[in-house]
């Protein structure tokens, strides 16, 4: 259909507007040096020989049998068209037009050759094997060697510039003993920067006791030393914590069951005395006697 050209005034030359036609199908094929564009009726597209033959008598190619591929016009990729189900996913996958390449049997390997290195390159700009954005930046090692209250934990900043994101300074720690209960000094975590390398990893928390820096223990050190050993260490840090929380042991309490075992042996003396002094009163009514327990002070 063409219309005026109205950019002059409405008397240029006219000019061809193409009308979408959902029952069409629009074709770019290729075989070889020959690129055919073309329309077809999707009804007349009942199975892959169909399209085939249809394609192969655009081309004009002798009785020989041929391979299809097509583009996927999202991923630009080269696919194989080798059932009716493929051929199926590549018209509906076509927005405007279905690009097809067509090649000799002869050929196949030409055809999986291309495709093959295709996917090889779509592979290789991934870079699964070293990416930019994504680094591990914690873990927790020594897991089975250590005892439950304490963790050892590795930050790592890799080449970046990022800070650790924590601070610590200098406190006491109370620990019970064969001696009673101690009091020595310690290093502390005070504060955690929100988003920072040791937030982002939920595994230290404010009030954590640092025990060891790179399997250096703290014991003895100054908070100078200590900030100087994790500066020194910055790229690569590894510190063994005593977390704040620690899970409370189950504990056996056996006084309390001995007392509640000295009640109820109490209870069942008691009631067994009742029981006797019960049965001692029964017998003297029956016998017209008064029981010594029963007299008052002074009656005989």
């Amino acid at each position: 259909m063409t219309y005026p050209d109205e950019s002059n005034g409405g008397s240029g030359r006219p000019k061809t507007i193409a009308l979408y036609n959902p029952d069409l199908l629009e074709i770019k094929s290729k075989y070889y040096n020959d690129i055919r564009r073309y329309s077809i009726e999707k009804n007349q597209i009942e199975s892959l020989e169909d399209f085939l033959q249809i394609v192969i008598n655009f081309h004009r190619i002798p009785e020989k049998t041929v391979l299809i591929s097509y583009t996927d016009p999202i991923e630009k990729d080269e696919l194989p068209i080798t059932n009716n189900n493929n051929l199926q996913k590549a018209i509906s996958s076509s927005k405007s037009m279905l690009r097809v390449q067509l090649f000799n049997e002869s050929d196949a390997d030409l055809m999986y050759q291309k495709l093959s290195k295709q996917h090889e390159k779509k592979i290789s700009s991934l870079q699964i094997s070293a990416p930019k954005e994504f680094r591990q930046v914690s873990s927790v090692i020594d897991a089975d060697s250590l005892p439950t209250w304490k963790r050892r934990v590795k930050l790592m900043k890799h080449a970046s510039d990022k800070p650790l994101g924590f601070y610590i300074r200098d406190g006491s720690s109370v620990s019970v003993s064969d001696d009673g209960i101690q009091k020595k000094p310690g290093i502390f975590i005070s504060r955690l920067l929100p988003g920072g390398l040791a937030d982002s990893t939920g595994l230290l928390s404010v009030g954590d006791e640092v025990l060891e820096v790179n399997n250096i223990s703290l014991e003895g050190k100054t908070l100078d030393q200590v900030t100087e050993m994790m500066i020194a260490n910055a790229k690569n840090l590894i510190i063994t914590v005593k977390p704040t929380t620690q899970p409370k042991p189950i504990q056996r309490l056996n006084r309390p069951y001995v007392s509640v075992q000295l009640r109820i042996k109490r209870g069942a003396d008691q009631a067994s005395g009742r029981q006797k002094r019960d049965d001692d009163d029964v017998a003297h009514k029956r016998s017209g006697s008064t029981p010594a327990s029963s007299k008052h002070p002074g009656q005989y």
